[in-house]
């Protein structure tokens, strides 16, 4: 295959159009990596190809399982913390919001 064939198939996977943008969209995969050569464009495909099987794996009892665990445990922070039921509620739509547009939740942010 070639490079530019490979470099498509990351950036369709990333939802990116370039490598400037890949680079500053998924660090994780581009750090370290010297993209002018055919070898590394191979590793993150690989990479994201096994992102994307693990992912699958998950079943939708599994997700709703962990989407109740994480809202017991704002729930127990929150009050822990001295926030209303209310500003606790606010806080799991803005989550849920967040989760809805960037695919990415950081534990930072809670």
């Amino acid at each position: 295959m070639k490079m530019q064939a490979i470099k498509q198939q990351v950036y369709k996977l990333t939802n990116t159009s370039s490598t400037k943008e890949l680079r500053k969209e998924r660090h994780d995969l581009t750090h370290g990596r010297d993209l002018r050569y055919k070898a590394q464009w191979l590793e993150i495909l690989e990479q994201l190809k096994l992102l994307l099987q693990d992912s699958s794996d998950i079943s939708l009892d599994e997700l709703n399982k962990s989407e109740a665990m994480l809202k017991r445990s704002l729930l127990r922070v929150g009050r822990l913390s001295g926030l209303s039921d209310k500003d606790i509620e606010m806080d799991w739509k803005r989550i849920q919001l967040e989760a809805q547009l960037n695919n990415d939740i950081h534990i930072e942010e809670l």
